[in-house]
C-alpha cells in the first residue's frame, strides 16, 4: 500500500520572536499520513514531506499526534529556533527537592500473630480484628500502621515551545499513576511513580517556563512476611494481600486459615525518559 502524506486543514500553530532579544520563534504543522500501520514510518514519511523551513524557521522535530485508524495517523512536524539573546539551555540540570513524612497503610493480617490470653494458641491465620466468626460473617477490622511517605520533585525550565506542545503534553499524561520500568534518579525499577508536573507561564511573549515534576516514592522490598509466611520480594507499588479462610477445628470452635496470599501488580509501568529529566 502506498503512503500517501497531505497537510492538515488549517492545522498550523505559529509562535514569533517579539523581537525584544528574549523570545522564540516556533510553529507547528500537523499533516495526515495514510497507508501505513507503523508508527516510526509515519513519522519519517511527514518529516520528509515537510519543508525544510516554515516561515523561515527550521525543521527540528516530529511526532505522532494522534492515530486516526489502523493505518491512518495525524502527525505534527514542529519548527523552532531559540533567540541567541537568551542565555538559558534546556539542557540545564533540574534542581531536586525531597520529603518524607509519615504516612499510613492499612493491614488486615500481621507480619507473625500469637494468642497470649484464651487458652490456646491459635493465630487466627493472621487475621487483625477478627470477629470471631465464620463462613460470611467472619470480618477483619485491620489496623493503621505508619510507614514513610517518600517526594522528590524536580524542576527544570525548558522552551515555552515544548512545554506548550500537545505532543508533550500527551507524553507527560500517559505517564501520570504509572512506575519506572527501569533505574531514575538513583531508584530501582518499580520504586517511583509519577504523581504529574505544572508550570505556569504568560500566553505570549515568554521563551522559557518552569515546569515542576512530581514524584512519590516507594522502596522495594527483598523479604515481605504475611502472617508468618514469606513472600518473597516485592516492588514498591505492587500489593500484597492475604485470602482467609475461616472454619472450625475439631472441637468445634471457630478458626482462621491463611488459604492464599498474592502480590497484585497494580499500577502500570512506564519509561520517564520521555519527561526529559
Amino acid at each position: 500500500m502506498a503512503i500517501t502524506v497531505a497537510q492538515a486543514w488549517g492545522a498550523v500553530e505559529l509562535e514569533l520572536d517579539n523581537g525584544t532579544g528574549g523570545g522564540s520563534s516556533s510553529a507547528t504543522v500537523h499533516y495526515i499520513v495514510d497507508g501505513t500501520d507503523d508508527e516510526k514510518e509515519a513519522c519519517t514519511s511527514a518529516y520528509e514531506f515537510a519543508p525544510a523551513s516554515y516561515s523561515d524557521i527550521p525543521k527540528k522535530s516530529v511526532s505522532v499526534s494522534e492515530r486516526l485508524t489502523d493505518t491512518c495517523w495525524k502527525i505534527e512536524v514542529a519548527y523552532g529556533v531559540e533567540n541567541t539573546g537568551s542565555n538559558d539551555s534546556e539542557d540545564d540540570e533540574p534542581t531536586e527537592s525531597f520529603d518524607c513524612s509519615g504516612g499510613t497503610k492499612h493491614m488486615t493480617h500481621a507480619i507473625s500473630q500469637k494468642k497470649v490470653y484464651g487458652g490456646n494458641d491459635d493465630d487466627a491465620g493472621g487475621g487483625i480484628g477478627w470477629n470471631g466468626k465464620s463462613g460470611a460473617d467472619a470480618e477483619f477490622s485491620g489496623v493503621d500502621v505508619p510507614i514513610a511517605d517518600m517526594r522528590e520533585t524536580y524542576t527544570k525550565t525548558i522552551s515555552r515551545s515544548m512545554a506548550t506542545r500537545t505532543s508533550y503534553k500527551r507524553k507527560v499524561a500517559a505517564l501520570v499513576g504509572k512506575v519506572n520500568n527501569r533505574s531514575f534518579k538513583g531508584w530501582d525499577a518499580g520504586e517511583v511513580m509519577f504523581l504529574g508536573c505544572s508550570y505556569s507561564t504568560p500566553a505570549r511573549n515568554a521563551s522559557k517556563v518552569t515546569v515542576t515534576y512530581n514524584f512519590r516514592i516507594s522502596p522495594n522490598e527483598s523479604r515481605c512476611q504475611v502472617a508468618g509466611h514469606n513472600c518473597g520480594k516485592k516492588q514498591g507499588f505492587e500489593y500484597l494481600w492475604a485470602l482467609s479462610k475461616p472454619g472450625r477445628d475439631s472441637d468445634g470452635k471457630p478458626k482462621v486459615d491463611v488459604q492464599g496470599i498474592y502480590k497484585s501488580v497494580v499500577c502500570e509501568s512506564g519509561n520517564f525518559n520521555d519527561l526529559g529529566l
